[in-house]
């Protein structure tokens, strides 16, 4: 992930110190005073600080609204029909997630969440509903609260514990389910 954002980052600045030394050239301000078409050397160090911070703000490592994907493990429910598929229709016990990511508890969370998917991978499913983009679930499964962690066995609801818990309530109920 490092060596890929250095890419983006150093095409970023070569293409736009490129672009700016065009600009320099071609473009030739008649005060002298503008920035990218005074002279070609100027335009390219401008076009290529505009690019390198061009390419930084369109990498994930620019914002932190939504955690990548990469990286991540536990299953994103994205509709009712990807619930009914992956949680509902599962041959192997299930935990899902509510939460939001406007919710502290809920972010404070997602580490633990992360680390069950990986240790439970091929005896369980690890699933995240954000109630803000999937609320038809919230409301049909009554999450009043979040974050909310809801398991499921064999299509039913068995277990569910509503607020911050510690890892070892979540893997409590998990080993009962799948041992």
């Amino acid at each position: 992930m490092q060596k890929a954002l250095i890419i983006q980052i150093g095409m970023g600045l070569l293409v736009g110190g490129a672009v700016g030394a065009l600009l320099g050239y071609f473009g030739k301000c008649s005060t002298g005073t503008c920035p990218l078409t005074a002279n070609p050397y100027r335009g390219a160090f401008v076009g290529a600080l505009m690019g390198g911070v061009l390419a930084f703000s369109s990498t994930s490592a620019g914002t932190r609204a939504e955690p990548s994907a990469a990286g991540q493990v536990a299953l994103h429910i994205d509709s009712v029909a990807d619930f009914e598929r992956d949680v509902l229709d599962a041959t192997v016990p299930v935990l899902v997630d509510f939460y939001s990511n406007s919710c502290p508890p809920c972010r404070a969370l997602a580490p633990t969440i992360e680390e069950l998917a990986e240790e439970y991978e091929g005896r369980a499913v690890v699933c995240k509903v954000n109630v803000e983009k999937v609320g038809e679930l919230a409301r049909r499964y009554g999450i009043q609260g979040i974050p909310t962690v809801v398991f499921f066995n064999q299509g039913q609801e068995t277990r569910r514990l509503v607020g911050l818990r510690p890892k070892s309530a979540y893997t409590s109920v998990l080993n009962q389910l799948v041992g």
